[in-house]
């Protein structure tokens, strides 16, 4: 399992931005599986990234200090040593964000297109009903 699969998806996020941001320095490859950087961030934070075995990455940072957890240090220097990793993932997100609002402009043409072709009686009668539902429903006195 790769390391950015078992990050929280805060820390994923935040590591992509350090990555972006360049905040990943002195990144040393120490042998085929293991590397070492410093990422500034409040302070500089020593991070250990091992690719075979993502659970014995470590960084001294407050989050991850002493604990398995896949902090945003880890996450920008995994992103520093796998940039096209990084890009993938930004376009993914891309992909979804614009999927998402393609859904969302869809549905409401149709909601629109639904409500152009009501009457006006018909139109007030649907809002009618939602304001009172919505009174019993949540108890909530809009009066």
């Amino acid at each position: 399992m790769s390391l950015i699969n078992l990050a929280s998806n805060n820390s994923l996020w935040r590591g992509y931005d350090y990555y972006k941001t360049k905040f990943v320095k002195n990144l040393k490859k120490i042998n085929e599986d293991e590397y070492e950087s410093i990422v500034s961030g409040t302070n500089d934070y020593q991070v250990f990234i091992n690719i075979s075995h993502p659970r014995k990455s470590h960084c001294n940072c407050p989050h991850a200090d002493g604990k398995r957890v896949i902090c945003k240090h880890m996450v920008a220097t995994y992103f520093s040593i796998f940039p096209k990793e990084a890009k993938k993932l930004y376009e993914e997100q891309q992909a979804y964000e614009e999927e998402e609002e393609r859904i969302e402009q869809e549905y409401y043409n149709n909601v629109k297109e639904y409500v152009d072709s009501l009457t006006e009686e018909e139109a007030k009668s649907i809002l009618i009903d939602k304001l009172i539902s919505e009174w019993y429903d949540d108890s909530y006195d809009m009066f």
